[in-house]
């Protein structure tokens, strides 16, 4: 074979292999961590951030989702994203960090239900700016949040939780310092683990319950380990899906806008789904045959009051902008 026929063959596979490759084969790839199980509503919310980003750019940003603490575990995450272990991850926004911006939502009984926190979070809401604006010092772009659901829901072995007194003596999984404090407020001693540390613990005797969400308690199978539950609805999740800025300023201006609008979507989304879930799972929980009390408005009342010295430790460390943050939830709540 001669060296002509040769170039002329080998361009015809060069071609031929150009041809072959994907239309939309993305230009950007960004991994995004999280670490609930696939059944949460909040890692579904994940994969449909990814899609919708793929269809806004015909394919040019491709989201690889890695839910379940596949890549790192939830309080890894944070470093991971800074440092470009990884590009994206969600995390309740207390474990993104400690600062009293952060745990905002943990504050006990601030919102008066769902609809009052989507007002406070959607992307042009109090939470949402003052929130964006902390990460952002941290060297962060947030993405969008995405509702959690119902929060500081008990499930534990010793006895059904119907007041705070009933929480005396007994090891109580948190999940941050506020909620510590509040455990403490409310007599229980606080044992901080990852959630999926919970499992084990409860079911070894480690801890006698943990405290987290409705939707957690099934989705990560706590019912099968525990006798009672009680939702007491005294904060309320919200996980924010933040990216580095370093990665977020190498996007394209079309890139950034696609990924702000998927997640406006996805948002909306999972501000209706959680309140489905939340739902759902009280109801999957009693079915199971587990003895399951909701708190009455009666009885938030009473909880509320015993919650007391954990507010007040976040009143003493809040800053003047955190303290204007929840005066502006406030004013939302009495205009509703």
């Amino acid at each position: 074979m001669t060296i002509h026929r040769r170039t002329i063959i080998g361009a015809a596979v060069a071609a031929a292999a150009i041809h072959a490759r994907p239309a939309s084969a993305a230009e950007v790839t960004l991994r995004y961590a999280g670490t609930l199980p696939t059944s949460h509503h909040n890692a579904i919310g994940q994969q449909r951030l990814a899609d919708r980003v793929k269809e806004l750019t015909n394919g040019e940003v491709e989201i690889q989702v890695y839910p379940a603490g596949q890549l790192y575990g939830a309080r890894d995450i944070p470093t991971a994203v800074v440092s470009g272990g990884v590009d994206m991850g969600h995390n309740l926004t207390s474990v993104w960090s400690t600062d009293a911006v952060a745990e905002i939502p943990d504050l006990p009984f601030l919102f008066a239900d769902a609809a009052h926190a989507e007002r406070c979070w959607e992307p042009a809401g109090p939470l949402h700016r003052g929130f964006a604006a902390h990460v952002e010092r941290r060297r962060m772009k947030l993405i969008h949040t995405m509702f959690f659901g119902s929060l500081f829901d008990f499930g534990n072995n010793g006895r059904l939780i119907r007041e705070p007194a009933d929480l005396r003596g007994m090891k109580i999984r948190g999940y941050g310092r506020l909620s510590a404090e509040g455990l403490r407020a409310l007599g229980a001693s606080p044992i901080v683990m990852s959630p999926g540390e919970m499992y084990l613990g409860i079911q070894r005797g480690t801890i006698d319950g943990a405290i987290t969400g409705v939707t957690s308690l099934e989705s990560r199978k706590i019912w099968e380990v525990v006798k009672h539950a009680t939702i007491t609805g005294a904060a309320f999740g919200v996980m924010a899906v933040n990216i580095s800025m370093a990665r977020w300023n190498a996007l394209r201006p079309a890139h950034q806008e696609a990924l702000m609008k998927a997640g406006e979507e996805v948002y909306r989304w999972a501000a209706q789904e959680s309140g489905r879930r939340d739902v759902h799972s009280t109801q999957f929980l009693i079915d199971k045959g587990i003895e399951t009390l909701v708190l009455s408005a009666e009885q938030k009342a009473t909880w509320a009051q015993a919650f007391a010295p954990a507010a007040a430790a976040w009143e003493s460390r809040a800053s003047a902008e955190a303290k204007q943050l929840v005066e502006e939830v406030r004013a939302l709540r009495r205009a509703a």
